[in-house]
């Protein structure tokens, strides 16, 4: 297994940008490659997660990025994450809700008959999941390896951005701020603005993680794991959200 790349604190952000962009995108490819050989819960989940990574990373290297660039690199990793989305929220829907009641009731036909429907749209889900997965490996995943290239080329010159002493914290105190404002938002309880703030929790989280070598222990450790809590309670309101709505796709037949 390689070693997780070392960010330094004087390290330039474009450089940074190009050390965990490879990573990401290994990581991505590598969940890409499982996930289209076998058919594992796990598999779904992983490759959601390293993309989720990945876009963070993207975010917090945003201001230094070429436009054209940057719009590539978050159009390209959302509709990776989108297309597997369908499938992940059967699994969670089956694995959290399904199984466990039909374990308690294991001879209700109301139980089994949802659980056998559940499936079966799961199995259509994949169906399409890998059809729009299988492409990615073409295009448009080999042009963001080509966008690192050029990035890291000593004869392309994009900007003075200072040093990642500097940059790290800056773009965190960011992301720190709007979730702040999403949070402030989603108290009315709407599930769509506790979706938005579960979004900019996680992308903090992530960016946190992927820029810890540089930032200071207040946010790598308290600020770290009071996310990590909020993430829990957030994906538990979601999911029961999506819960309730498969539910009724289930039932409505």
């Amino acid at each position: 297994m390689s070693r997780p790349p070392v960010l330094h604190r004087k390290m330039r952000p474009m450089a940074a940008f190009a050390t965990l962009g490879d990573e990401g995108l290994r990581n991505v490819n590598d969940r890409l490659d499982v996930l289209l050989h076998r058919d594992q819960v796990e598999d779904v989940h992983a490759l959601r997660v390293a993309v989720r990574h990945l876009r963070a990373v993207t975010w917090a290297f945003g201001p230094i990025l070429p436009q054209v660039i940057k719009g590539r690199w978050n159009q390209a990793l959302r509709d990776v994450a989108d297309a597997a989305g369908a499938v992940r929220d059967w699994d969670v829907f089956i694995v959290e809700t399904l199984q466990p009641a039909l374990a308690l009731q294991p001879d209700n036909p109301v139980l089994t008959a949802l659980i056998d429907t559940a499936y079966a749209r799961r199995a259509e889900a994949r169906v399409t999941m890998i059809a729009r997965l299988s492409g990615y490996r073409q295009a448009p995943l080999p042009t963001l390896h080509r966008d690192l290239l050029h990035l890291s080329d000593p004869r392309h010159r994009h900007g003075d951005h200072g040093r990642m002493v500097s940059f790290a914290p800056r773009r965190i105190r960011k992301a720190r701020g709007r979730v702040r404002e999403l949070a402030r938002i989603a108290r009315d309880g709407q599930t769509e603005h506790v979706h938005k703030l579960r979004i900019g929790n996680k992308r903090l989280r992530y960016a946190i993680e992927a820029l810890a070598d540089v930032l200071p222990d207040r946010y790598r450790k308290r600020l770290h794991h009071k996310l990590i809590a909020q993430q829990t309670e957030l994906g538990a309101i979601i999911d029961d959200a999506v819960a309730r709505r498969l539910m009724c796709e289930c039932l409505e037949g």
